[in-house]
């Protein structure tokens, strides 16, 4: 396993995939660095090496080769974007596509703009959970993105997913930025929402069926499948009034597409579990996007609102039935 991978086709890594995945962490406190190492072994990585600064682990790093960087923004003498930068015009000795995900308290729209142009893959925002670093490691290793070298940009290409059957459009992330800044508050809510998002996806695991080993498909199995989208259900339902109060109408709409999936084909044989994570990757999306994008962030929903219209017919004209 090296730089990007190639299980581009799997959904989640799986315990010995996990435990082949080399880790290199830099953070200047302790602690944290502590609390990430733990972390990663609770999800079964066992190959794990950390550095106060980035100049030790630069040094080091070659030795131990990593499949992925996870660095704080402030890495020590050398930052968490100047390190970036480094891996990227390859005067590290580490691979110049290596994968880095970006640890931080908070983040504002021109620190995510550098970071981008600096070449990030992802962010990681503090606090931090197991369930959080699982996300951000599956998307670098399992979905990564094509990697861009040229004479103004070397990194991950900035669009944050490369869809062909997708025909809205598309925003690259360092297009106009917006012409006022985040409040703090809208910075608050965007953290506040993507903890709630990570909740989500690792409660939408359990929602889904293993049809690639049908001798595992038993009534239990099936009953907890049904259990489980019927408590997916209810949390959506209890966190949408929170969703609301952001003000954010777009992201609410998308919200509500999740609601009226589940409602539509939910307790049928025809529920994916797969487009309710398009729904929590879509808001993650939009809230990359500044909210003076209006159009794309509309058209963004609207195909996301198509998809499930669509889903649901198809579900009414299959004639899903209903399990457990």
């Amino acid at each position: 396993m090296t730089g990007q991978g190639t299980m581009e086709t799997a959904q989640t890594l799986q315990p010995a995939q996990l435990k082949k995945l080399r880790v290199l962490i830099i953070d200047p406190n302790v602690f944290m660095r502590n609390v990430i190492a733990d972390s990663l072994r609770r999800l079964h990585v066992t190959h794990i090496s950390s550095y106060a600064n980035a100049a030790q682990a630069g040094s080091s790093g070659r030795l131990f080769k990593p499949d992925l960087v996870i660095v704080d923004w402030d890495a020590g003498r050398i930052s968490g974007l100047e390190f970036t930068r480094e891996v990227r015009r390859e005067t590290t000795g580490l691979q110049r596509d290596l994968p880095i995900i970006l640890l931080a308290a908070e983040i504002d729209h021109e620190q995510l703009m550098a970071s981008r142009q600096a070449g990030i893959n992802e962010f990681l925002l503090k606090p931090i959970s197991a369930q959080g670093i699982l996300t951000r490691v599956e998307e670098v290793i399992l979905r990564p993105r094509r990697f861009i070298d040229s004479r103004s940009y070397i990194g991950p290409c900035r669009r944050r997913r490369e869809e062909p059957g997708y025909l809205g459009p598309w925003r690259r992330l360092l297009d106009d930025p917006p012409s006022t800044e985040l409040s703090a508050t809208a910075r608050q809510n965007a953290i506040r929402l993507r903890a709630i998002i990570d909740d989500l996806q690792a409660f939408a695991s359990g929602t889904a069926l293993d049809i690639d080993h049908p001798e595992k498909l038993t009534d239990q199995s099936l009953r907890d499948r049904s259990s489980s989208i019927r408590g997916m259900y209810r949390l959506l339902g209890e966190y949408e009034g929170e969703v609301s109060s952001f003000g954010d109408d777009i992201i609410l709409r998308v919200w509500k597409a999740a609601l009226r999936y589940i409602e539509g084909v939910g307790m049928t044989d025809t529920y994916d579990v797969e487009v309710i994570r398009h729904h929590f990757q879509t808001i993650t999306l939009i809230l990359d996007m500044p909210q003076a994008a209006l159009l794309h962030r509309n058209a963004v929903a609207a195909e996301l609102e198509r998809l499930v219209t669509r889903k649901i017919h198809q579900s009414q004209r299959s004639g899903g039935a209903e399990v457990a």
